[in-house]
């Protein structure tokens, strides 16, 4: 009979404060969950691959490829090189090459379906990657050319949950399209770090491709990859050094130069930013829950002492403050639990992640979740448990309404405030440096650009898109502004050895340099260049600081004087453009050089198109339609090259989303905090303050009287915030080539929000009490 007495008197404790309860519940079942999926998150990023049971013999071969005059690592490997190479080292057990093939769409009857990216593999796949086969025989088809198989994922998108046998597919790729039978299905393996769509055999070894190898079981890595990485093999410069990289430092190696796109890769330092993120949220709840319980179990006191009268052991009470305590917690949990499984979905879009319900409550997460659970809710509940006993009311009085209360409460409200700003400043640093990224990607806005490098005559069809209204201008162009031709070209710098600059190449009519409204620095004078010569060329500032001596004017001036591998014979440069960035932030512009010329209609492959933003809806409905008529076996690829753009940025992007959300539930947490301790500190000071409108206290004097020590709270917090964010996000920021400002609005917005948001909470409740009948207040 024990026990549900205790839960019904506990029952009864929540009832009678309904404020105080609910605030603590929702303000913790909200931490919980955030912390939740961070820990989860942040533990299945840390053991990617933990399903492979061959991941530590695993190495990526990388060799230094020299971009911008600095030495990065690369994973391109001549496919035909890798045999000889590994036939020096007994040491390993096999070897994995893997090239990469994009489709432009795939077809499945009549129906049509987005690109996908096709990886031709080595029959060795299955050793260094250990997809589970649904259907048919993979290794047959790692094994023989022009056989497919997709995994199951497609499977069901494609063909539904039918019987997959005798099914084909359409690829439609940039030399042919064919229909190939699907002769296996797989399935990812939890964790994989290939998340490869569509496997075939590798067909022409000879070729440029990703290489991975795989050691016996008895080698130890650390000697084997000190003489692997000493001894001198061919490489993409000559004779000279591979580098080994583990599975794991390749997933958060960002930097790596990557040739495959279906090996994935993990920025770590924003994923730290994330797990501190959650623990702050979490901190809060937990300081909301300790704050508001301290302040609902006053109204306890009385009833403990009675219940100690009529004959409850020290036990007992021991027992139902515990379990009210344990029980808070583990209903927050579980309201966690829901809240989980509702958001799982839009957390994984968020953070570009692959979490399972299943992974959160496996084995590798469970335990520390028990272990974090049993902490929040049995340190919490033995310590009030314990204090509570020890009390009696006028001691209850003094500890939790005097000096000491006091001050426990405002150091847990300035480290709510602290988490706060310190997040909201946070996210705002983060922000200024996607705001340069997306505002640098301005000239890509509204550009659509259609083809995909295939062999298609496009004049019909550019004819017909020039006469749509929407359509501002289009062009017909070479290549993808995204994807240029490289050029190795040797530049000596004064005092230093020779040393090779990758330049980007491109040749393509003067439309294109407006068309992306490339800056000239000198117009006027490049306009008449271009009527005067026969081949003129344009290069960006990058191009002119690394192979034009300073003070020299390189305009009027042949190509060959500065690039000495230029097979253009008489070509002129006739102006010099405005770097401008075509990929991610952390990456330096690249020297560019553009030859001005019209190309000729067979040698045109994409066309671009400049869009007018406030028909855009009808406009692309229209584009498509006229894709499909004129080329009805062929999918549509169009593409946003806005939205191109911002993807090489992506994970700046999905954790500025993350932190404002983060924000945005800090705020609110802390909010209701506040309001719950406004409201529990005027309920305490309502004679006080009666006493004081008496003797001729004005309502606005009692509102300031109230809100006066939170306004200190958050003074004393923006102190101590303000210097950790900025050098923790000053470290931050050096990973970009190209850094925002970390300008004073970072800072003294984040304060003005959170003085509002104080403000009006805590003055709701001092307005209600300064305008109660003082005379009630002082009989109470």
């Amino acid at each position: 009979m024990q026990y549900p007495v205790i839960l019904k008197l506990i029952l009864r404790s929540w009832w009678r404060n309904k404020l105080f309860a609910s605030i603590s519940l929702l303000s913790l079942a909200i931490g919980i969950t955030c912390t939740i999926l961070l820990i989860s998150f942040v533990t299945y990023e840390y053991t990617i691959e933990s399903s492979n049971p061959r991941k530590e013999d695993i190495f990526r071969l990388t060799q230094n490829v020299p971009v911008m005059q600095k030495q990065k690592q690369g994973t391109f490997v001549y496919g035909g090189s890798v045999p000889d190479i590994v036939s020096q080292f007994p040491e390993i057990e096999s070897y994995l090459r893997m090239n990469e093939l994009q489709t432009s769409g795939i077809r499945v009857g009549n129906e049509k379906f987005d690109k996908q990216t096709i990886v031709k593999a080595d029959s060795s796949l299955l050793h260094f990657f250990p997809f589970e086969t649904v259907y048919g025989n993979l290794p047959e088809v790692l094994s023989h050319p022009g056989q497919v198989a997709i995994s199951e994922k497609l499977a069901r998108l494609y063909f539904g949950n039918e019987n997959y046998e005798n099914r084909t597919i359409t690829l439609e790729l940039p030399d042919t399209i064919y229909t190939v039978q699907v002769t296996a299905v797989f399935r990812h393996y939890p964790q994989a770090m290939l998340q490869a769509d569509i496997l075939t055999s590798l067909s022409d070894p000879e070729q440029g491709s990703s290489c991975m190898i795989l050691l016996k079981k008895e080698v130890q890595s650390a000697s084997f990859r000190q003489r692997f990485e000493e001894t001198g093999l061919p490489t993409l410069m000559g004779r000279g050094n591979y580098q080994l990289l583990g599975l794991q430092d390749s997933y958060f190696n960002t930097d790596l130069s990557d040739t495959s796109q279906t090996m994935e890769h993990r920025e770590i330092t924003l994923l730290s930013i994330g797990l501190l993120s959650a623990l702050l949220i979490l901190s809060i709840a937990c300081f909301n829950y300790v704050n508001l319980s301290f302040s609902r179990l006053l109204k306890q006191i009385r009833m403990l002492h009675v219940e100690t009268l009529m004959g409850a052991t020290r036990q007992y009470i021991h027992k139902q403050l515990f379990a009210d305590t344990f029980l808070t917690v583990m209903l927050a949990f579980l309201l966690s639990v829901l809240l989980i499984n509702d958001l799982l979905p839009a957390f994984n879009s968020l953070v570009a992640a692959h979490l399972t319900f299943g992974f959160i409550f496996s084995g590798k997460v469970l335990p520390l979740l028990a272990l974090f659970i049993i902490i929040l809710s049995v340190i919490p509940a033995l310590y009030m448990s314990r204090k509570m006993y020890s009390l009696s009311e006028s001691n209850y009085r003094l500890f939790f309404i005097g000096k000491k209360k006091r001050r426990i409460v405002s150091i847990l409200i300035i480290l709510q405030f602290i988490i706060s700003i310190a997040l909201m400043t946070t996210f705002l640093i983060i922000r200024s440096q996607l705001n340069m990224i997306e505002n640098e990607g301005k000239r890509y806005e509204n550009i659509i650009e259609l083809g995909d490098g295939q062999q298609l005559s496009l004049l019909p069809i550019y004819n017909d898109l020039k006469s749509l209204p929407g359509i501002k201008s289009a062009i017909t162009t070479r290549g993808n502004i995204f994807e240029p031709w490289s050029m190795a070209v040797p530049v000596n710098q004064e005092g230093e050895e020779e040393t090779l600059v990758m330049v980007n190449l491109y040749n393509e009519s003067p439309k294109f340099q407006e068309l992306y409204d490339m800056t000239l620095l000198h117009p006027e004078r490049t306009k008449e260049l271009i009527a005067q010569t026969a081949i003129p060329v344009i290069v960006n500032e990058s191009f002119q600081h690394h192979f034009v001596p300073a003070g020299e004017d390189p305009i009027s001036q042949p190509l060959n004087k500065y690039n000495k591998n230029n097979t253009q014979q008489g070509a002129i440069i006739v102006g010099v453009i405005k770097d401008f960035k075509l990929t991610s932030f952390n990456q330096p512009v690249a020297p560019l050089q553009m030859i001005l010329q019209e190309v000729p209609e067979n040698q045109c492959y994409y066309i671009s198109l400049k869009i007018d933003p406030d028909q855009r809806i009808e406009t692309l409905q229209k584009i498509r339609q006229l894709w499909e008529t004129h080329f009805p076996n062929r999918s549509f690829t169009g593409t946003d090259l806005y939205m191109k753009y911002l993807s090489f940025n992506q994970e700046v992007t999905n954790f500025s989303q993350l932190l404002l959300v983060y924000s945005i539930i800090s705020l609110f947490l802390t909010a209701f905090g506040l309001f719950g301790i406004a409201w529990y500190a005027s309920e305490q000071r309502t004679r006080e303050i009666g006493i004081r409108k008496v003797n001729g206290a004005s309502t606005w004097q009692i509102v300031w009287l109230l809100n006066r020590p939170f306004l200190c709270y958050i003074l004393i917090a923006f102190i101590i915030a303000t210097p950790i964010v900025y050098t923790l996000m000053l470290h931050w920021i050096e990973q970009f080539a190209y850094r925002a400002p970390i300008g004073l609005k970072v800072f003294i917005l984040p304060l003005l929000i959170t003085l509002v948001m104080t403000i009006c909470t805590v003055s709701f409740n001092s307005w209600r009490v300064a305008k109660s009948n003082p005379i009630d207040a002082i009989k109470e």
